[in-house]
């Protein structure tokens, strides 16, 4: 199973046996260069910048993020490199509501056909 999650569990996530891969452009000092960062999931400056001022909603976010990030990632390679790391979570920073990691989530879903799900901590 490939998880979701947010920076602020990261010590939940890694109790769990999970392998944390950061998909924002940038990470908090807490986060070890230890783990994976993946970059080119994160959303261009622009795109992000003009979201958090409020130039583009979560529809326009998703019309550029969508064609201008995942659009350039080879399906097959990516999904190669996502099935090599053993119990995957893919972290940003937001805690609840509109996030590009669940934007990732459905694309990897419905473009790759691997269940990605927001990780729970019991």
């Amino acid at each position: 199973m490939i998880y979701t999650g947010y920076y602020a569990k990261l010590k939940d996530y890694i109790e769990a046996g999970l392998t944390p891969i950061a998909i924002s452009g940038g990470v908090p000092d807490f986060y070890s260069k230890d783990y994976l960062w993946w970059k080119f999931l994160a959303p261009s400056w622009d795109i992000f910048s003009k979201y958090k001022n409020g130039e583009l909603n979560d529809f326009g976010y998703m019309e550029r993020y969508v064609p201008e990030i995942l659009g350039k990632i080879n399906k097959q390679d990516f999904k190669q490199k996502l099935l090599s790391v053993e119990s995957p979570i893919l972290l940003c920073f937001e805690k609840e509501g509109f996030c590009h990691r669940h934007i990732v989530a459905d694309w990897i879903e419905n473009e790759l056909g691997l269940p990605v799900a927001e990780f729970k901590i019991q």
